[in-house]
């Protein structure tokens, strides 16, 4: 609050010097004669003008520290203030800095990099000259129509029932696989397994005012095992997506508010050949909360097709939200999901309805490691009997405890401990699992 005192109380200053600035530009000749009493006049409003320029934001300190923490209309007055400054004294290298810094934070980066590129005219220390690159950089970058964000992962894990199917892996990439005769055992059988991954993100920026995209995604990943080669299977999945940014909503407290229609298609293979197909069309509303968390709401439509067998291919339709927030103290984020989803398959035996809820923290432990958990429980309730196994109903319980380790700018190591339960009424479908796996992703940006 004191600081904000002097800030107002100087911007006054500055804008009364302006004022008579302008005055005696149109003649009206200055009340102080005495060549003395104007000179020591002058000296004083140097010593003004300079106490102000020290009371700004320094350069070094402006990335991350003070400027965020001033408002938006703060920031807008100090602009124009500063701009009015450039008209009585045009050659303020230091002011010109100050102002395509504050322009890059409100995000006019026409007029930042306007600025910016003059303060090379001054020829300014090589530390200076270095920070305002930088900040062009991230000019062009921000600029930029098309940015790309890709990710490569390798890793190994071991399964201690790897003859129960598919791994959760697959699962999580493209969704709940249902029910599929792949041999099955309910002898647990451990097994080795590697696994290789690329996803590539395109986001095109469609210079809208508030920032609308259309994000294209592509992933592959593939998982082999060492022994049980019956089950190494591949993934394709595309994705396209348009986000609109809305408006802050005062009535429900909501900020950040985006609208994401969305749609994907992709294959799962298993030994080479193609074991399903997807066509999905999904919906999704997100908002930032005042506690600083995030509501979302999330609604698809998703045909199945399995090659395999005609009786599990139908249409998924579902509904999911997710409630995430932030505990400032202990640094702790915490989401919550559940979803509900009705299958309708081709035969009324292979048609059920599923619940699921889904607990996940992360916890930084220092600047480079992160502590994760997560717990997932979800039960199927088939709608008609199978005339030989009878009526189906399965529940599962999976859970997670992980490390994330930030190696450098680009490289983090990921390590995971699950363990995972599914008991059906029909004891061919019960299985567990229990693993452990670790994965190196590598981050690029353009």
């Amino acid at each position: 609050m004191k600081n904000l005192f002097f800030l107002t109380r100087d911007f006054t200053l500055i804008i009364c010097c302006i004022l008579s600035i302008s005055l005696f530009a149109q003649n009206v000749p200055p009340s102080i004669n005495d060549p003395d009493e104007l000179r020591a006049t002058q000296i004083e409003r140097q010593k003004v003008f300079d106490s102000i320029i020290r009371r700004l934001p320094l350069f070094e300190n402006i990335d991350g520290n003070l400027v965020p923490s001033i408002s938006l209309e703060i920031l807008r007055a100090a602009i124009g203030v500063f701009e009015q400054m450039l008209i009585y004294k045009p050659d303020l290298p230091r002011i010109k800095l100050e102002l395509g810094v504050l322009y890059f934070r409100l995000g006019a980066y026409a007029s930042a990099k306007r600025y910016l590129d003059d303060v090379d005219n001054y020829d300014p220390p090589k530390e200076v000259k270095e920070k305002v690159d930088v900040f062009l950089e991230q000019i062009d970058n921000e600029t930029r129509v098309f940015k790309t964000q890709s990710v490569v992962s390798f890793g190994m894990g071991l399964s201690s029932n790897a003859n129960a199917g598919l791994d959760t892996d697959v699962v999580t990439v493209v969704g709940d696989l249902g029910a599929i005769d792949l041999n099955i055992s309910n002898r647990p059988e451990s097994d080795l397994y590697y696994t290789a991954a690329f996803s590539s993100q395109i986001t095109q920026d469609l210079k809208h005012p508030r920032g609308d995209t259309i994000n294209y995604v592509v992933s592959l990943s593939r998982q082999v095992y060492r022994d049980f080669s019956n089950f190494d299977s591949s993934t394709g999945v595309f994705s396209v997506n348009r986000k609109f940014n809305m408006l802050d909503n005062d009535t429900l407290g909501v900020v950040n508010q985006s609208f994401t229609p969305s749609l994907t298609a992709f294959k799962v293979f298993l030994q080479g050949s193609e074991l399903l197909r997807s066509h999905r069309v999904d919906v999704d509303w997100k908002a930032t909360l005042k506690d600083s968390g995030s509501f979302g709401l999330n609604v698809y439509l998703d045909e199945r097709d399995f090659l395999g067998s005609q009786n599990k291919t139908g249409d998924f339709i579902g509904v999911g939200l997710s409630r995430s927030t932030i505990f400032p103290k202990s640094g702790i984020f915490l989401s919550y999901k559940t979803n509900y989803e009705h299958f309708y398959a081709s035969s009324d035996t292979e048609t059920y309805i599923k619940r699921s809820f889904d607990l996940s923290t992360r916890q930084p432990l220092n600047s480079t490691t992160f502590a994760t958990t997560s717990v997932a429980y979800s039960y199927k309730d088939y709608e008609d009997r199978d005339p030989l196994l009878g009526l189906r109903s399965d529940k599962a319980l999976n859970l997670r405890l992980g490390l994330t380790k930030i190696i450098d700018l680009c490289w983090n190591a990921d390590l995971g401990v699950t363990f995972s339960s599914n008991k059906s009424s029909i004891g061919l479908y019960a299985r567990s699992n229990q693993g452990i796996a670790v994965k190196f992703n590598y981050l690029c940006t353009e």
